[in-house]
C-alpha cells in the first residue's frame, strides 16, 4: 500500500481481499494491491524482489527507499508456502498480489478473553530535570519515523522534535530551528543523507551531533557516513538500549 500511494501521484489505488477457494476446514484468499501509478519496465519486474533492488537509480533519487521492502516481503510469504506476484504495465500502473491458504475458525477457536493489565506507577520526578531538547527527525519511511519518534521520546520526555520528509526538508527545519541533535535516514527522495549532511555542514553556526539511521548492510557505508560529516551510526530496525547510548554520548543530559 505504501509504495502504491509512493508510485501513485493521481488516478487510484485498489485494496482488496478475496476468497479464491474454500471448504469447511480452509481457505485460499487473495491479498492485492492495485494502482494506475508509474508501472513497471518488464526487463526491471523480477530485479525488484531482489535485495537493495529498485527499478532504477532515478528512482531512488525521487522516491527514496533502500529496495528491501519487496525482498523482505517474500521472504516472509516463503515461510507460508505463498510468494509475491506482479502483473505491471509500464506507465499505467501495476498489481502486486499474493495467496495464502489459512484455516476456518471454529467457535471455540473465536472465544475472547479480557485480561485486566496493571499500569504502573511513573515516579513523575524523574522527568521534571529533564532539560528541553530540540531533536530533528530526517525520514522518509512513516513506521520508521514514528519508532524513532517514540523511543527518543522514551528516552528525552521533554525533547521538542522537528520531524523532516526527505534531506532537502531537513537542511530547511536545520536552519529554521535551534536543533540540538540530528537523526539522518540515509535513503530518502530529492536529497539523500549524505547530501543533507554536507549542506547541514555548511550552514551550521557551531557543529551539532549528526547520527546516521541506515539499515547497515552495505559494506563501507559508516565509514562514507562519517567521511560527509556525520558522527555516529545507528543500524535499523533502531534498538532503544543503542539509541539511548548514542543520546548520553553526544547530548548533554
Amino acid at each position: 500500500m505504501s509504495n502504491s500511494v509512493k508510485f501513485t501521484e493521481k488516478g487510484k489505488i485498489i485494496y482488496q481481499i478475496s476468497v479464491i477457494k474454500k471448504d469447511k476446514q480452509k481457505a485460499m484468499l487473495r491479498f492485492s494491491v492495485k494502482d494506475s501509478g508509474i508501472g513497471i519496465k518488464k526487463n526491471n519486474q523480477e530485479k525488484i524482489f531482489e535485495a537493495f533492488s529498485q527499478e532504477d537509480t532515478s528512482t531512488t533519487k525521487k522516491f527514496g527507499g533502500t529496495g528491501l521492502g519487496l525482498s523482505i516481503s517474500n521472504q516472509l510469504l516463503n515461510l507460508m508456502e505463498s510468494h509475491l506476484q506482479l502483473i505491471s504495465t509500464y506507465g499505467e500502473g501495476s498489481e502486486f498480489f499474493f495467496d495464502v491458504e489459512l484455516k476456518i475458525a471454529s467457535d471455540k477457536d473465536l472465544k475472547i478473553e479480557t485480561l485486566k493489565l496493571k499500569t504502573p506507577k511513573v515516579d513523575q520526578s524523574l522527568y521534571s530535570v529533564s532539560p528541553s531538547i530540540n531533536v530533528l527527525i530526517a525520514e522518509d519511511n512513516k513506521i520508521n519515523m514514528l519508532l524513532a519518534r517514540t523511543l527518543i521520546k522514551q528516552i528525552l520526555p521533554n525533547a521538542i522534535i522537528f520531524e523532516a520528509v526527505d534531506g532537502q526538508d531537513a537542511v530547511d527545519k536545520f536552519q529554521e530551528t535551534s536543533i540540538d541533535i540530528v537523526f539522518m535516514d540515509i535513503q530518502m527522495p530529492i536529497m539523500n543523507g549524505y547530501e543533507a549532511a554536507q549542506k547541514i555542514r555548511e550552514v551550521q553556526k557551531h557543529r551539532i551531533p549528526i547520527i546516521a539511521l541506515t539499515v547497515g548492510t552495505v559494506i563501507g557505508e559508516r565509514e562514507k557516513c562519517l567521511e560527509v560529516g556525520m558522527d555516529d551510526y545507528a543500524t535499523k530496525p533502531i534498538i532503544k538500549d543503542t539509541l539511548e547510548m548514542i543520546i548520553s554520548k553526544w547530548v548533554d543530559i
